[in-house]
């Protein structure tokens, strides 16, 4: 199979193996779409590639690449080869490609996952360049970004159900909740009783009390679940939080700024305690 002059490929070479042709071919080249995905893990390799080069760039499309011309976007060095951002390479993937939502919010769940997670894609996002910027936010806060578990997920799916607005690993202060409910000032977390056991409790048990002081404190309520609360009563998990969310959002106070206690803590718990020091 010819890529381009004096390049042949064998024509029963993977879809991995063809792009990796096309970048020794063009170096300066930033493949985004489905094929920067697959660099980070998260599909299969497609073609053709989306590839992004520059204005003046002359490179023909075929059915191994699909050439865009524009402005440098930034990009990671994966194994050598230039990859755009995962926020970017959705964007690509919803303009020039034919991929389901699904394939691309597990890649944004993924890409964007953990405590961090939406602080990264809030950044890298800003740097798309894209007419379908606001798509692959509206993708983000489906898939959700910034959780850590498939649990997680699907307690986030389960509030949004319902019609809440949650928002993954919640920072209060300096304590992070599983998910937060801004308007109705809630907070929840979710604690596996396995991961709770007794030798592992402590450390997490005394940070986890001061934790709900503090929320406390500062005039939010806080709702803790086990993993057996949503396995056998979901469907009371989660109008326990809509009920609290809609109280709190109907008293005036509540809602966003409630008061907080005179002298609140603000020290995270791991920095007074003996027992944590």
């Amino acid at each position: 199979m010819r890529l381009r002059r004096n390049c042949y490929i064998a024509a029963e070479a993977s879809a991995k193996d063809k792009v990796a042709a096309v970048a020794q071919l063009y170096p300066d080249a930033v493949f985004s779409g489905t094929a920067a995905l697959a660099a980070y893990g998260l599909c299969e390799v497609r073609l053709p590639a989306v590839i992004r080069v520059d204005k003046n760039c002359r490179i023909r499309a075929d059915d191994v690449v699909y050439t865009v011309r524009s402005r440098p976007v930034p990009a990671n060095r994966i194994k050598g080869v230039r990859m755009a951002l995962p926020a970017q390479a959705v964007a690509d993937a919803l303009s020039f490609e034919r991929c389901s939502e699904w394939l691309l919010k597990e890649a944004l769940a993924q890409a964007y996952r953990g405590l961090n997670g939406r602080g990264r894609f809030a950044a890298d996002l800003e740097l798309v360049i894209s007419k379908k910027r606001d798509a692959v936010r509206e993708l983000a806060e489906q898939a959700p970004v910034g959780t850590a578990s498939k649990w997680e997920q699907r307690m986030y799916h389960e509030m949004r159900r319902v019609g809440l607005k949650p928002v993954p690993n919640f920072r209060l202060g300096p304590y992070t909740w599983d998910l937060g409910f801004e308007a109705g000032t809630t907070v929840v977390d979710l604690d596996s009783l396995y991961y709770h056991a007794p030798e592992n409790n402590h450390r997490e048990f005394l940070i986890g009390t001061w934790k709900t002081n503090h929320a406390v404190q500062h005039g939010w309520a806080p709702l803790k679940f086990t993993d057996e609360c949503t396995d056998y009563h979901l469907k009371l998990v989660v109008e326990t939080v809509q009920e609290t969310v809609a109280h709190r959002r109907s008293v005036r106070g509540l809602k966003s700024s409630p008061q907080k206690v005179r002298r609140a803590l603000v020290t995270p718990a791991w920095r007074f305690h003996q027992s944590l020091l």
